[in-house]
Formats: C-alpha cells, sequence, structure tokens
C-alpha cells in the first residue's frame, strides 16, 4: 500500500579524493586532471611536481569544484567509479540534480564536494551551511545523506555534533567506517600511487605521495581506534597511538593524537535512521605483524589480507553497531563501486522510492557458500596473460566447493584518460577450470587487447540451486612506457 513520500532532498556526500579541487586564483583543477597532466609529455614530470606541491596541507589555495567525474586508480586505497553514475540513476528516479533553479515543489538531489584533506570536523560544518541553504529552498524538507566512504564520517559528525540531527531524515552508509580501515597505516607508511598508470611511475610518486598524504589531518582520522589491527612478532598488541615513533614530526604526532579523539566522540549511535551497505568476499587488509629494529624501531609490517572487506574497509568497521541488523546489508562489492552496483542501487531505490509506493524490498540473497574472485594484477600490456581466479568454499566449514560452473568475461570499460578508441574490443568469455592440486580455485587466462584502457572483468558462478552470483573487478590495459 502506498504512502506519502516525506519531504527531503538528497544530498551525496562522496569518499576520500571523489571531490575535485580547483585552485581559487588560477581557475585551473589541481585535482584531479589526468588528461591536462598528459597534455604536453615533456612536462608531465613539472606538472606532478607541481600539483603535489599545491595540494600541501594547509594551505587556503584550493577550494572545492564539484564531484569526481572519472574512474580513479590509488593503489593500494581503492579503484573507484565515479559518482556520475549514481547520479545519473538518481536522475532516472526523477531527481533533479544540482538543479540552477531549484524549487520547493522539485524533488531535488545535490552534490556535496568537499576539500577531503582537512579535518573532517570543518568538512561536516561546510555540509551543514549547505543542508541550511537548500532548507531554505524546500521549507519544511529533511536532507537524506547518501554517504560513501569519508562521506559517512562527514556526515555523522554533522549530525552528532554540528546540530545535524534535527535536519537529517535518512542516512545511507555506503562503505563507510566507523572504526578506519588498516589500510590507513599502510598508506601512511608507504604512499600512494595516487594516478595508478604505469606512465606515472616515472617519477617516484609513492615516497612523495606518502609526505603528502601526511600533511592531511583526515586521513589520520581513518585509522582503527577500537579493534586492535597490528602485532609485533611476539604476539603483542602493538598501540600505534602510544607507540608513535613511526612518524617523523611533532605535527603528524598532534594530527595522530585529535584523530584519536575525534574517533572516541564520533564513536556512538548518530541517532538517526541509518543504513549502512557494506562490500565483503574481497581480499581485504585486516591485520599487519609488525617488525621492529634493534632499537625498538618500527621496521617493516607484514600486511594480512582476508575476505572479510571490500578490498579497502573491513566488514566489521562498516557495520556500525549501533544500527540494528535488518539494516546492515552485505554485498560481494568494492570499496570503490558500492555506490554504482547494480544490486545496491537496487535496495537504495526500494528505501528512498519503493517503500513509499507499496513495492516490496528486494530480497536480499546470499549464498551460504565463501566466493572470492580476483585479477592477478591491476595492469596489464596489451598481450599480457591475464589470469583471473574464483575461490569457493563453504561459508561455515571453509570446506572447498567442487564441480562449480563458472565463466568469466573481459569487457571494454572506457578509455584511459587522454587516449582515443580506435576499437571497442569484443567481449570475451570462457570458463574457468578446477586447478589441479587445489580444489575449490578455479583459474582461467584471457589475453589483454591492443586497445589500451579500463577493462571490467565479471565472474559469473552458477550456484547447485540454478541461481547465479556475478563479481566485478577493473583492470587497466595500457602498454608499455619507455
Amino acid at each position: 500500500m502506498a504512502v506519502e513520500k516525506p519531504k527531503h532532498f538528497i544530498v551525496i556526500v562522496p569518499g576520500y579524493m571523489g571531490s575535485l579541487l580547483r585552485d581559487k586564483k588560477r581557475g585551473d583543477i589541481v585535482w584531479l586532471d589526468v588528461a591536462g597532466l598528459l597534455k604536453n609529455p615533456f612536462n608531465t614530470g613539472d606538472a606532478i611536481g607541481d600539483m603535489l606541491a599545491r595540494m600541501a596541507y594547509p594551505n587556503d589555495d584550493l577550494e572545492p569544484a564539484g564531484v569526481m567525474n572519472e574512474v580513479l586508480l590509488i593503489p593500494p586505497w581503492a579503484k573507484q567509479e565515479h559518482y556520475g553514475r549514481l547520479i545519473a540513476q538518481l536522475k532516472r528516479w526523477g531527481y533533479a540534480i544540482d538543479p540552477q533553479e531549484p524549487s520547493s515543489e522539485v524533488q531535488a538531489a545535490y552534490t556535496f564536494a568537499y576539500d577531503w584533506r582537512q579535518d573532517n570536523r570543518r568538512s561536516a560544518q561546510q555540509l551543514g551551511e549547505a543542508i541550511d541553504r537548500w532548507r531554505k529552498i524546500h521549507p519544511g524538507a529533511k536532507a537524506w545523506l547518501v554517504a560513501h566512504s569519508n562521506g559517512g564520517i562527514v556526515s555523522r559528525w554533522y549530525i552528532q555534533e554540528e546540530g545535524g540531527r534535527e535536519h537529517v531524515g535518512k542516512l545511507l552508509l555506503m562503505g563507510s567506517p566507523w572504526d578506519g580501515a588498516p589500510k590507513a597505516i599502510k598508506v601512511l607508511m608507504d604512499g600512494l600511487d595516487v594516478l595508478g598508470l604505469k606512465r606515472f611511475n616515472l617519477w617516484n610518486l609513492g615516497s612523495r605521495v606518502k609526505e603528502l598524504i601526511r600533511t592531511f589531518p583526515s586521513f589520520y582520522q581513518l585509522i582503527p581506534h577500537v579493534n586492535p589491527f597490528l602485532e609485533d612478532e611476539d604476539n603483542n598488541d602493538v598501540d600505534l597511538f602510544a607507540d608513535t615513533g613511526w612518524l617523523s614530526t611533532a605535527q603528524e604526532k598532534a594530527y595522530l593524537a585529535d584523530a584519536l579523539k575525534f574517533n572516541q566522540t564520533l564513536a556512538r549511535d548518530p541517532g538517526v535512521e541509518t543504513i549502512c551497505y557494506y562490500g565483503m568476499r574481497k581480499p581485504t587488509t585486516t591485520k599487519g605483524i609488525l617488525t621492529r629494529g634493534p632499537a625498538g624501531a618500527w621496521e617493516s609490517i607484514q600486511w594480512i589480507e582476508t575476505s572479510a572487506g571490500d578490498g579497502t574497509v573491513p566488514s566489521r568497521s562498516a557495520q556500525h553497531p549501533w544500527v540494528d541488523e535488518k539494516s546492515r546489508l552485505p554485498f560481494p562489492v568494492t570499496h570503490g563501486d558500492i555506490y554504482v552496483d547494480t544490486a545496491v542501487l537496487e535496495f537504495v531505490h526500494a528505501e528512498i522510492v519503493g517503500k513509499y509506493a507499496g513495492e516490496a524490498r528486494p530480497a536480499l540473497y546470499l549464498p551460504d557458500i565463501s566466493i572470492l574472485f580476483e585479477a592477478e594484477h591491476d595492469f596489464y600490456t596489451p598481450g599480457d596473460a591475464i589470469v583471473s581466479w574464483v575461490e569457493v568454499r563453504d561459508a561455515q566449514d571453509g570446506s572447498p566447493r567442487q564441480d562449480m560452473d563458472i565463466f568469466v568475461e573481459m569487457s571494454f570499460r572506457e578509455p584511459l584518460p587522454g587516449m582515443e578508441v580506435h576499437q571497442s574490443p569484443s567481449v570475451v568469455r570462457t570458463r574457468l577450470k578446477e586447478k589441479q592440486g587445489a580444489p575449490g580455485r578455479y583459474e582461467a587466462v584471457l589475453i589483454a587487447p591492443n586497445q589500451e584502457g579500463y577493462y571490467t572483468l565479471q565472474a559469473q558462478i552458477r550456484l547447485p540451486d540454478q541461481s547465479r552470483v556475478s563479481l566485478d573487478e577493473l583492470i587497466v590495459v595500457e602498454a608499455e612506457v619507455d
């Protein structure tokens, strides 16, 4: 039976690195204009150096300039889809996106871009200022927040600490942690390959970006603070908030101490209707074993991956404990595509449209088996062998599932930044075979096509009851760089 939909407007709050940043004086996009960096190949190194220098924090030279509109690979943090696909879906559901002439009669959805480098408290204050402006346009309406990753942290601080509880009707969290992600320490220790393309590996990005990331107060707020995840070689928990020898400066240590206070304050029920959509069954960094030098200094960390997460955020961190179990919804998706996944969007539609039209909520079906799917690498050269594998086990006892019917498809996604598409390769499909001597593990080999670009690998698993499960991976095909 249909019921009247509450007056509301949607606000999309993107995740880390999900907002464009523009130079206030020069007017150009600093984060991220990959095509611009490639415009003059002989000047790319200088252009990257200029970008990194201009992004160092704190500074007031940059301002938000919309949400990311291109695929972004930021190893090892995440493979991230652009938010345009989520925006397009909301448009199909009848929402006007960032209307130029908004009115109280228009069902609207707004994008909230923010400077993700800064303290999340400041971003939350700015979110509140934006919602106040939109509330004046839509009298009596409440904000329904669709918040991805770090955007959920910003949203929760606004709701809990900036008076937002009175103005928010729903909080839809997409892979957003309440207890951080161990990968944050990995990034702070080793840095990021921010641009995710071979042609940018010539300029020693990893170590340079490590120093840059350490100037961002928000990144420290992504460090887990409740569940121990780091041990020494004697199996003793390492308190990285007390043992700060891994940091270089007094400012970095101050950011770390403040991040602990921030998360201790935030770790409670936001007090609004909340649904957690979270990823699982993707190899995710969940634990680390620390090796110390002779004087006790941190020497190296051996990182351990399990299937208990979305590739970035562990499932336990994305399942907010104050949210009732029926509102914690798991999907076999990655951190960077959860907000565009077809199954996830079916549930979002049911929540913001269907329940008011009398439609039944989709059935949440997760087979009683554990399925992992991954490509051997993220990056390939034309002609390379692309080895993809699927591991199928019983979810209860871990025993291998044999004689499964599994296919993998490779399809062209889109060109690399600044590249032209000469001819989109045909979809290639092949059956995976169970690996000899490794029960429950199925493998297939595809050949990387000549056309450079982003490609989707999709594993299709037929289960014994004849239902199907599909899992996707994003890979890059790029020619070698001299």
